[in-house]
């Protein structure tokens, strides 16, 4: 996605284990992203308006803070991208068109950084071809979170070293969200695992969690160095991810419908339920 809208020397990688040490050999590390199940937790401080840890920083635009609102469904992790890299204009080559951007939405507040990138034809198409055609209309609004069914609603917030602190950007708080003190990228590897970790146990016997490391382009790292093990791990990285794209554009509906249909076409009802009651358990 940063390739396609023409920001330089950016990815995103997969992290495996939420520790300093794994974040610090993924250096230079921009932000992390992190992805969780949507629950109680998280309704209730969007009821109070507050945040579950920190506190809101609501003078962020005097402290030169870019933060987007997620203004349009199932954006939840452009938002997260975005709100990453328009932070670090002074560390990342944003390219001519998101540097043109974030001049543009200069002293806007979240819900107006928002609107403006749910109206860019760059940003949308470029979301929109990692999505299946249905998943992002330009004129839906926002579901609130209360409006989707808990068991399948996954958000994504970004965690950035901002102002010596650091910062945790939701698209769908009403302000950044400060942490704790941080005055370098070294004390962020090691400072960002414990408020993430410290936000999962909240989460009681949940699992479901991810999270992922904008950083440098390993690839031209690898070039850079001659590294040639390394460039030939990268650019089977690429391959599988080339794969996982191409399978994420389509809907798969009507395929499952006819393998059900084939599957189910020649039992009883009683051995269709029985053969649902095993699939539940496994």
């Amino acid at each position: 996605m940063v390739e396609k809208l023409h920001i330089q020397d950016v990815e995103i990688n997969d992290i495996y284990a939420i520790d300093s040490e794994f974040l610090a050999a993924l250096a230079p590390l921009h932000g992390v992203i992190f992805l969780f199940k949507y629950g109680n937790l998280d309704s209730e401080s969007s009821r109070n308006d507050k945040p579950v840890f920190g506190e809101y920083d609501r003078d962020y635009q005097d402290h030169g803070i870019v933060f987007a609102n997620q203004t349009i469904q199932n954006a939840c992790a452009t938002i997260a991208v975005l709100n990453i890299l328009l932070n670090k204009s002074q560390q990342v080559d944003l390219g001519d068109d998101i540097s043109g951007f974030r001049s543009f939405i200069t002293g806007f507040d979240g819900e107006m950084v928002g609107e403006t990138i749910s109206n860019s034809d760059l940003i949308r198409s470029v979301h929109n071809s990692f999505s299946a055609p249905s998943y992002l209309a330009s004129d839906d609004p926002a579901k609130k979170p209360e409006d989707y069914d808990k068991s399948e609603l996954y958000h994504f917030v970004s965690f950035v070293r901002l102002n010596d602190h650091i910062y945790e950007l939701d698209g769908l708080k009403s302000y950044p969200i400060k942490h704790v003190e941080c005055v370098s990228d070294d004390e962020f590897v090691t400072k960002v695992p414990e408020i993430i970790n410290q936000r999962i146990a909240r989460y009681g016997d949940e699992l479901r969690f991810s999270l992922l490391a904008v950083t440098n382009n390993k690839l031209l790292q690898a070039q850079s160095i001659n590294d040639e093990v390394e460039i030939q791990t990268q650019v089977q990285k690429r391959e599988n991810w080339k794969q996982e794209n191409e399978l994420r554009k389509h809907e798969y509906t009507g395929l499952i419908i006819e393998l059900l249909k084939n599957i189910s076409g020649q039992m009883s009802d009683e051995e269709w339920t029985e053969f649902l009651k095993s699939a539940s358990n496994k």
